[in-house]
C-alpha cells in the first residue's frame, strides 16, 4: 500500500474513532436506583431471619415464581414450590441453624442484580454438637415493581464443613442472626 493511501486510511479510522467515542450509546438504559444496596441488604437480613426461624415457606417466598436453585450435592431445585419443599427437608432434622452472609461484589442494573459472596452456616446436629459450614455463592436478583429484590437464580457451594469446639461454638452462636 502506498504511504498517501496509509495516511488517508488512518485519518479516517481515527476520525471515525473519535466520532464514535463521543456518540451516546445505542440504547440508554435506565439508572441503577440509588437505594439498590440498601434493599439487597434487607434481603440478606429476610433470608438470615427465615433461616433461623427454619421457615421453608419464608424462605421460598424470598425467590421468584421462576427462579432455580443449584447446589452441586442434589438435584437443581426450580419455583418457589420446589424451593419451599427443599427448604423444609434441609431445614428439618437441623437445631438453632444460624447463617452469615458476607457479599463480596455486587453488579447493579436498573431491573435485576447479581451477588458473590460467602456464608458460614452453623447448627446443632443430632448429637448436640455445633456444626459450621463454610461455602461461596453467586446469585441473580430480580428488582420488582415495588423497588424490592427477590432471588432469581442462586448458585452454592461449600468450602467445607467443621465441628467447632466449645469456644468456637459458642462466638459463632453468639453472631446469630448476623449479616453483612
Amino acid at each position: 500500500m502506498n504511504v498517501p493511501l496509509r495516511r488517508a486510511l488512518a485519518a479516517v479510522s481515527l476520525l471515525l474513532a473519535g466520532a464514535c467515542a463521543g456518540s451516546p450509546p445505542a440504547r440508554e438504559t435506565a439508572s441503577v436506583p440509588a437505594d439498590a444496596n440498601a434493599r439487597l441488604d434487607t434481603l440478606i437480613a429476610r433470608l438470615v431471619t427465615v433461616h433461623h426461624a427454619l421457615d421453608a415457606k419464608g424462605y421460598a417466598q424470598l425467590y421468584t415464581d421462576s427462579a432455580v436453585f443449584e447446589w452441586p450435592a442434589f438435584d437443581t431445585v426450580r419455583g418457589r414450590a420446589g424451593i419451599e419443599a427443599m427448604a423444609r427437608g434441609n431445614f428439618a432434622p437441623l437445631d438453632d441453624l444460624v447463617i452469615r452472609i458476607t457479599p463480596s461484589a455486587r453488579r447493579l442494573a436498573a431491573d435485576h442484580a447479581t451477588e458473590f459472596g460467602a456464608f458460614e452456616e452453623t447448627w446443632n446436629d443430632s448429637t448436640g454438637a455445633r456444626k459450621a459450614e463454610y461455602g461461596r455463592y453467586a446469585e441473580t436478583l430480580a428488582r420488582q415493581p415495588d423497588g424490592s429484590y427477590l432471588i432469581d437464580h442462586f448458585l452454592g457451594f461449600e468450602d467445607s464443613t467443621a465441628t467447632l469446639s466449645p469456644a468456637r461454638a459458642d462466638s459463632a452462636h453468639a453472631a446469630r442472626p448476623a449479616s453483612r
